[in-house]
């Protein structure tokens, strides 16, 4: 009794208890970095985190997805920093590495060729990634999700925004876009092939001659069917004689009959901010959005639209649309109709003839497609009843459109301004009806370059390789001097 009132064993078993408390704490921290792998992110743009758009994706996933990687053991880790914020954003989601060369059987099994390659099995769909960048996993996984491929057919022969053309109205970025978004992007000619069947979706990208009679009632005859469609508009900028004459009169027409308001105008935008992001007076900026699915993730993303002309909703809609403003510019903005053209300048008319900001921009409507003619006559009531219940089932058809006062906003020069990227894809996928999809998608490392002067870089020069070495020079013999 007396030992276990010593000094010694209160200190020992003082001692005792703060190991078992030390390694009870340690066990509790080892515990929960296990069952919560979080980590955070310090980059302005978020650099290394998943983007909104997977992680939307991760979590409604209603199946499991497991990524097979096959690499050498040794360059593994070059993918699991990405693959690892996968597999901690969802617990759906299992990674296993494969060495082929340590396990031939599984490589063989699975038809591995190559070294790098990354296979997702999505529940019973097999799918494999272009390479392990998020964009490319993530297009993986909606694929296998999605199924079978969606089409955009894109309008030509009327001088639109071509899809093999590099300059800087051109349209090649605005594809590769596309198809990295798992769209088959495919040129339609609508006066020889009309609407195709296999069309998802028909993009129209800035026509600067008017449509055929033909086309435009392929084109109506392919949204009142159910079809959909995205319009971007040119503007009309004078002449050498001062005419600004329609682009495409019959087109302006044909979406005036579904509500849709394109004025014959220019819009200006007074604001310094747009020209901080690239733009200029005839560069619209956009920050302000309407309540819609296609904007709704961009609240704090700016958008800005080249050559740009009011395009809004009429007063009353037609029978069977449904409509809503996406946009509008700024209150430095307006929109003139009154522009002429004085040598190389272009001079801006009366202030009485200015519509002032703000602007709408873009326009999004829907079309309830009328139900079919009912069953002929003479057919018995328990077959009716049966073709009823079958078509409540079906998902109502719909058309859509959306409508842009701006071509340039998807050019190779517009596209990379603000969030014009993701605005086009968020677009693109509300009239898909893949509303799961909308959202801010993964961003490119910041790209910070330093810009000096000749004579910036012999002060830097002189400085380091000469001033600063001479300073510890002197300090060195400073001391030696006075330790002496």
């Amino acid at each position: 009794m007396n030992f276990l009132q010593s000094r010694v064993f209160r200190s020992g078993g003082y001692s005792a208890l703060y190991v078992l408390v030390f390694v009870g704490i340690l066990s509790a921290v080892n515990w929960l970095g296990v069952q919560y792998n979080e980590t955070y992110d310090a980059t302005s743009r978020k650099l290394y985190s998943l983007s909104d758009q997977t992680h939307k994706i991760l979590d409604n996933l209603d199946r499991d997805v497991t990524m097979s990687y096959f690499d050498r053991t040794g360059q593994f880790d070059m993918a699991a920093d990405m693959l690892r914020r996968y597999e901690n954003a969802s617990n759906r989601v299992r990674v296993e590495y494969i060495d082929p060369d340590e396990d031939p059987v599984k490589t063989e099994a699975m038809n591995i060729r190559t070294y790098g390659t990354l296979i997702l099995n999505v529940g019973a769909v097999r799918q494999e990634a272009s390479s392990t960048s998020e964009q490319d996993i993530t297009n993986a996984i909606i694929m296998a999700l999605k199924g079978q491929q969606k089409t955009a057919c894109v309008g030509t022969g009327h001088g639109e925004s071509a899809s093999a053309d590099m300059d800087r109205d051109g349209f090649a970025n605005a594809k590769t876009v596309i198809e990295d978004a798992n769209y088959a992007y495919e040129d339609v000619n609508l006066a020889l092939d009309g609407v195709p069947d296999d069309c998802t979706l028909l993009v129209i990208p800035g026509p600067s001659t008017g449509y055929f009679d033909p086309e435009i009632e392929a084109i109506r005859a392919f949204v009142e069917g159910g079809g959909r469609a995205l319009f971007m508009l040119r503007p009309a900028f004078p002449d050498e004689r001062g005419r600004r004459d329609e682009p495409s009169p019959k087109l302006v027409e044909l979406l005036a009959s579904w509500g849709v308001e394109a004025q014959n105008d220019i819009v200006i935008d007074e604001s310094p901010i747009g020209q901080l992001f690239g733009g200029g007076p005839f560069t619209p900026l956009v920050s302000s959005y309407k309540y819609h699915p296609i904007v709704e993730p961009m609240e704090n993303v700016a958008t800005l639209f080249p050559r740009a002309r009011s395009v809004g909703k009429a007063d009353e809609s037609p029978e069977g649309w449904t409509l809503d403003e996406l946009f509008d510019t700024t209150t430095s903005s307006f929109a003139t109709a009154s522009l002429t053209i004085e040598g190389a300048a272009v001079k801006l008319g009366p202030e009485s003839a200015r519509t002032p900001g703000p602007v709408v921009l873009g326009v999004a409507a829907t079309y309830d497609v009328p139900e079919a003619e009912e069953a002929e006559a003479g057919e018995n009531e328990g077959a009716e009843s049966e073709e009823i219940s079958a078509a409540e089932d079906e998902a109502e058809p719909e058309g859509r459109i959306v409508a842009v006062g701006s071509f340039g906003f998807a050019s190779n020069y517009g596209l990379s301004l603000g969030g014009n990227r993701d605005l086009l894809l968020n677009m693109m996928n509300w009239l898909s009806s893949d509303e799961d999809l909308i959202s801010i998608r993964p961003r490119d490392p910041d790209s910070t370059p330093i810009e000096m002067t000749s004579s910036e870089m012999r002060r830097i020069f002189f400085g380091s390789i000469l001033l600063l070495p001479l300073v510890f020079i002197v300090t060195g013999i400073w001391t030696w001097w006075g330790r002496r």
